[in-house]
């Protein structure tokens, strides 16, 4: 087990991130946690406790302040309802804060693993979208995909994505049905799909805990 003890709190290119460093700091592997609405740096801590430990772990604030408190990435609570269009701002943000992090921390090019969850998760999707040539594998927690402009065709290189998605069958925040619409859609563009589904509700099941840890350990 990774202990998170390694990892720390720092402002970075105006961003805050929980930024856990590799065994190796010369490793090029980056896996990006991406938080739900009200969440926060610290909020996908849990989901990085069996991560392999050749991984740099960055999980950047979300940049808007939520009325309950916490951070979200799109002004929608909690953006269920949002466009693939509401996402392309804060998915250009995170492409830039990838590039920059590279660039200071002398690493390889090499594509980066995403795991989201909730409104996170819905933006890890966007961003697959948007830049599928940069991405390994995702992680899809209780989430959901943003809704696509009419005819929309998916890019060739998300077939090459390996994808992960964890839902509950009692969500209430974000119905189970729209975790079908990610498996579907994601099946039409030829991507490689893991689906583990628990009657839970938003939030993930020790059964898709298991076989998440699994996803990224292949």
């Amino acid at each position: 087990m990774n202990e998170t003890t390694d990892s720390e709190t720092i402002l970075y290119q105006q961003w805050v991130l929980r930024l856990r460093p590799p065994a190796h700091k010369t490793s090029p592997k980056i896996l990006l946690m991406l938080h739900g609405w009200t969440g926060d740096e610290n909020s996908m801590q849990i989901f990085q406790r069996d991560i392999p430990p050749d991984y740099w772990i960055i999980a950047p604030r979300g940049w808007i302040s939520t009325p309950e408190g916490g951070y979200g990435w799109i002004g929608h609570r909690p953006g269920r309802e949002a466009t693939l269009q509401a996402f392309l701002e804060p998915v250009q943000a995170i492409k830039h804060l990838i590039e920059h992090f590279r660039r200071d921390y002398f690493l390889p090019l090499s594509s980066i693993d995403l795991m989201g969850f909730s409104q996170g998760a819905a933006l890890s999707l966007a961003f697959c979208l948007q830049y599928p040539e940069m991405v390994g594998k995702a992680a899809i927690l209780s989430g959901f995909l943003p809704f696509l402009p009419e005819n929309y065709q998916p890019p060739y290189e998300l077939s090459k994505i390996q994808f992960f998605i964890a839902h509950g069958s009692q969500d209430e925040i974000v119905s189970i049905q729209r975790a079908y619409e990610v498996v579907d859609f994601l099946k039409s563009a030829n991507a490689a799909v893991r689906f583990c589904h628990s009657p839970v509700g938003h939030r993930i099941s020790s059964v898709c805990f298991r076989q998440l840890n699994q996803f990224f350990a292949d």
